[in-house]
């Protein structure tokens, strides 16, 4: 029987088994407790006992899920494992596909989120992904250092996750599928421990440094007894500084000679281990120099180091955290609105399109859908950026995660669990975030053949020294090894990428693919659409002309109908002016990307769309629609049949507010704007001439889109391109980065490299600073590295730097590193416009 087997989610409410929730039994599966107990955590409220660490797990997935009412449903306790294969990995794995934490994807396969435990430095990624990644099975593993998140994605038919678990463990890691309260508690149990063994060092090097100080200052020596005691003292005092608080050092060491790869923690080990045991044998023989003060400084600065190095990853890593945060776990559904009835509560990952929930005063909206009764106003700020609470009245749409803020609203379900905005959101960002960009592989190569040569020059340093005066070859060499600073090549670009990858995702902008900051770096052409990016997007029908003596609200009814089915702003706008007029039934809807919309009414062929694709089916223009549209800069549909035009209608749009200040920032910035539109080129040339873009096409088909990308980067230019819409797909995936307007079709943000959250379109100027900013962080990162390395390794060979020195350095280094990635948590500095920018009047453009 599975661990999860027991469960009667539709049978009548039962009691637990006897004494399941005692401390006496476990409360998972009713196996006696070890006692003292020693698995304990909260679940439905109270704290619970656990037989073992993998009962202790599952609650706490079902937890997270929201599904602690299966306990309270359950009929009998579940049954303890019989076999191998029902060990504590599988019920883990039986529990994350129950709650719902792994998803399938379209081609079959699955793919889990893993919070992962026991990880120390950079060097522990490339481990981790080529061991997993080598398991039967195993498509894809990918894992990032800054938010201990990794990506795994399998073949059900040849793998399970709880053999991916298994793999992670072989190997001296834990993983558990992914919930933000265990991220939390990680977070929480690392920063004590650490902070824990760095209190133990630094405690232990004040000591050791005061009993080294009078050797040091004395002009005519100590005395040799009492230098036997200090000594001695030094020895004692030591010992909980290595053997404690250097621990992960030497655990991380291991587990990378044991697996042939070396990492940062070798040289670190390395180091420690020579000088201590060169200061024990000189204690114990009673002659020669020790160094009991450099080992103890060494681990408490680099304990340092790797705090505030832990502190800056979990900050950076806070913004996507704070979004996971926002998933609703229970929601209060109605089942007899509006008949009354109290409502009941259920995991908000169990609705179902059409329920109705209640969202009272302060609690998380559980699901995308719209409000049916009250009025109150909502915060949006971790879907939008958007910091302002927005009204929302009956009809008004609702996100998944956002704040109910005044009144109490019902609502009805239109999506739920993985298909809410909310949970694309963070599909998106998992993904860029477990994925490596190219740069850190080549930082990761680069850091691996960096420790690799300082061993072999460690080792040459130590026999030369050897041989030409033995007794400064145990210092030499500790100060090599000591004041290398690999840890400053692994840092300096994934620190800078996770520090701006949170403060981006404060702003509302979103990475969906981990190389699209390096791409949107070298940026030279901004690519823009006019329809829903530069505009608004809130199309309005501004004019009608009809053929032949039509009725305005016959035409309009039949174009309505032929658009019904379509989410393009023009079909919205012909569907809202159509409202309260004659009916029409279409059938046979067919949509012509980029083109328009054909259908059959009545047995006839209609079509609404470009004027071009109209004409293909009717001929041209009839010369009275043609004196209509001659001039006009507005956006031209156009409507007829196989027996001829029935009408030409004009729609308008207005600017977005933050339009201008794009296009002066992208100036300022050197990037050069232009439009690529499918609009008619009359109305993409009024607002690229509102804006001051010089450059704007427009009748443009996708593939014409795609096309002029194309030859843009045949001539060099690097392009970026912002656009919303369906047709624009094609020119999105041929651009070098792409970015998609929240508002935009999903199948726009799918493609997109980066999705703007909210329709600020200003954000996109935003994301082009950050990104320049992050890389010149990055190469001032690695500049440092490289310099200090090249520096202070020869000075240390040499003799010119001391143990002491060297852990100062090296310490130091790593610190200088990460401060300076930590200026990318604030939010960037937009560019102002240079003096020569053109500024168009107001009413240059509007329609």
């Amino acid at each position: 029987m599975s661990a999860l087997s027991a469960f009667a989610v539709d049978a009548p409410a039962a009691s637990p088994g006897p004494e399941v929730g005692a401390a006496a039994n476990c409360y998972h599966c009713g196996a006696p407790n070890p006692q003292p107990a020693r698995w304990m955590a909260v679940v439905a409220g109270a704290e619970r006992a656990f037989c073992c660490a993998g009962c202790q797990a599952v609650a706490q997935t079902l937890h997270a899920a929201g599904l602690d009412n299966l306990y309270a449903g359950r009929t009998s306790v579940a049954a303890r494992p019989e076999s191998e294969a029902d060990d504590d990995w599988a019920r883990w794995g039986a529990a994350a596909e129950s709650g719902g934490l792994v998803r399938a994807l379209p081609d079959g396969r699955r793919e889990a989120s893993l919070l992962l435990e026991g990880m120390t430095c950079g060097a522990c990624v490339p481990l981790v992904e080529s061991w997993v990644g080598r398991q039967p099975g195993v498509a894809a593993a990918c894992v990032n250092y800054a938010t201990r998140r990794a990506l795994v994605t399998w073949d059900p038919r040849q793998t399970q996750l709880a053999a991916v678990l298994r793999a992670i463990a072989a190997v001296g890691y834990r993983a558990f599928p992914y919930d933000p309260a265990r991220r939390e508690a990680l977070a929480r149990r690392e920063r004590r421990a650490l902070l824990t063994r760095m209190a133990v060092a630094l405690l232990a090097m004040m000591q050791v440094m005061m009993f080294a100080i009078p050797v040091y200052l004395a002009d005519d020596g100590v005395a040799p007894e009492h230098r036997k005691l200090l000594e001695w003292a030094s020895f004692v005092l030591t010992l909980p500084a290595l053997f404690y608080s250097a621990a992960p050092f030497f655990t991380g060491a291991w587990r990378d000679v044991t697996h042939r790869r070396l990492g940062m923690d070798v040289p670190v080990v390395l180091g420690l281990s020579a000088a201590f045991a060169a200061s024990a044998w000189s204690t114990f023989a009673g002659a020669g120099p020790v160094y009991y003060d450099s080992v103890t400084m060494f681990v408490a600065l680099l304990l340092v180091a790797r705090y505030v190095e832990l502190a800056a990853r979990q900050k950076a890593g806070d913004a996507i955290e704070s979004i996971a945060r926002q998933r609703p776990d229970t929601a209060e559904r109605l089942a007899r609105w509006p008949g009354g009835g109290d409502g009941e509560t259920v995991p908000a990952a169990t609705l179902s399109p059409g329920d109705v929930v209640l969202v009272r005063p302060g609690a998380l909206v559980p699901a995308d859908g719209a409000v049916l009764d009250g009025r109150s106003h909502v915060e949006e700020a971790m879907l939008t950026g958007e910091s302002a609470p927005r009204p929302r009245a009956p009809g008004d749409a609702l996100w998944a995660g956002a704040v109910n803020r005044d009144n109490a609203l019902v609502m009805r379900v239109d999506a739920a669990g993985e298909d809410t905005r909310l949970a694309a959101i963070l599909r998106l960002a998992e993904r860029a975030a477990a994925t490596r960009p190219a740069v850190v592989k080549s930082a990761d190569r680069i850091a691996a053949v960096f420790v690799a040569a300082l061993l072999a020059l460690a080792a040459a340093t130590a026999a030369f020294w050897w041989l030409h005066e033995p007794s400064r070859a145990f210092a030499v060499t500790f100060a090599v090894l000591a004041v290398s600073c690999p840890c400053a090549l692994a840092l300096a670009t994934p620190a800078a990428l996770a520090a701006a990858a949170g403060a981006l995702a404060r702003r509302g902008v979103v990475l969906a693919r981990s190389d699209a900051l390096e791409a949107l770096a070298g940026v030279t052409h901004m690519v823009l659409d006019k329809t829903g990016t530069l505009t608004e997007g809130r199309i309005r029908l501004a004019g009608c002309a009809t053929a032949d003596g039509r009725a305005r609200v016959d035409v309009i009814a039949l174009a309505a109908a032929v658009e019904a089915r379509s989410e393009h702003p023009l079909a919205r706008a012909l569907v809202a002016a159509a409202a309260g007029g004659p009916r029409v039934d279409a059938e046979d809807i067919r949509q012509a990307s980029g083109e328009g919309v054909s259908a059959r009414v009545a047995g006839i062929e209609v079509r609404v769309g470009r004027p071009a694709f109209v004409a293909a089916l009717a001929g041209a223009m009839p010369a009275a629609l043609a004196d209509f549209a001659r001039g006009r800069p507005d956006t031209l549909v156009g409507l007829n049949n196989t027996h001829g035009w029935h009408a030409v209608f004009a729609f308008a749009d207005t600017l977005r507010p933050g339009a201008r200040a794009l296009v002066a920032q992208l100036h300022a910035l050197r990037v050069t704007p232009l439009v690529l539109s499918g609009d008619r080129p009359e109305s993409v040339a009024a607002v690229a001439t509102a804006l001051g873009i010089a450059d704007a096409r427009g009748a443009l088909l996708p593939e014409d889109k795609r096309a002029a990308i194309a030859a843009l980067q045949a001539r060099g230019a690097r392009v970026a391109m912002a656009g919303d819409g369906i047709n624009d797909a094609p020119a999105l995936a041929q651009s070098q980065v792409s970015l998609a307007l929240g508002s935009g079709a999903p199948l726009a943000q799918w493609t997109a490299d980066l999705v703007l959250l909210s329709d600020r379109i200003e954000l996109v100027a935003e994301a082009l600073v950050a990104a320049r900013r992050t890389f010149a962080v990055i190469r001032e990162n690695l500049a440092w590295a490289i310099v200090y390395n090249g520096l202070a390794i020869p000075a240390a060979a040499f003799g010119f730097v001391t143990p002491l020195l060297a852990a100062a350095g090296m310490s130091g280094s790593s610190l200088a590193v990460v401060a300076n990635a930590l200026r990318l948590t604030r939010a960037p500095k937009t560019a102002s416009a240079p003096a020569g920018a053109k500024a168009a009047p107001e009413s240059a453009w509007k329609s």
